[in-house]
């Protein structure tokens, strides 16, 4: 996964995985959990997300627990190709449990 563009308030992250509209909408209903989220817009032709939030309502103690995990989800997002759609899956359970 990439980030092509991040200032507080606002990131956009690109990869193969966010092609797919199902997956999308799963990471984004476990997202809205954070009440900091204001908008969250993706680009299915491009693969692309874009994530509004407030910035000084970022849980960060909350994300830095968390970093290894996301790690591991942003190598699985960027070779995404289908065959590991069930690994992303549980992994976004596995997100919706610890947040």
């Amino acid at each position: 996964m990439m980030v092509t563009s991040f200032f507080p308030g606002r990131i956009r992250l690109r990869a193969p995985v966010f092609k797919e509209a199902d997956l999308v909408e799963k990471a984004i209903g476990i997202l809205r959990k954070f009440p900091a989220l204001k908008n969250v817009e993706n680009n299915l032709l491009t693969g692309s997300v874009l994530i509004e939030y407030e910035a000084d309502k970022v849980p960060m103690e909350k994300l830095i627990s968390l970093r290894d995990f996301f790690m591991e989800l942003a190598k699985e997002a960027e070779r995404f190709d289908g065959s590991n759609r069930d690994k992303i899956i549980e992994m976004l359970e596995k997100l919706n449990q610890l947040i």
